[in-house]
């Protein structure tokens, strides 16, 4: 009968902890990866400048919505870059982002 109460309790355990990272995923504090997101969207700072204009976090991945301007300049065309943030391994490891849309 130990073992069960033992599994009982390492099972209740790991989805506390499963459910804490996803919290942290969703809602800890994310000025870290806005950086990432940013360089994702406008590859080139010399040539291009983003602006964050939507968030979007959920316990897996954050979307993050820029206008990127092309170009220098008043006149330099703008376009919406939605970029796409996830963990290495799910709920935890290092981030990355990539561009879904251009």
């Amino acid at each position: 009968m130990e073992g069960k109460g033992m599994l009982r309790a390492a099972i209740v355990v790991s989805c506390l902890a499963i459910t804490f990272l996803g919290y942290q995923n969703a809602s800890g504090d994310n000025s870290d990866v806005i950086p990432i997101a940013s360089r994702a969207a406008c590859p080139t700072p010399t040539t291009c400048s983003a602006s964050l204009s939507q968030t979007a976090r959920s316990s897996f991945s954050q979307d993050y919505s820029f206008q990127v301007q092309d170009g220098l300049g008043p006149k330099a065309p703008t376009r919406t870059v939605v970029v796409e943030c996830k963990r290495a391994l799910i709920f935890v490891g290092a981030w990355s982002c990539a561009p879904k849309t251009n």
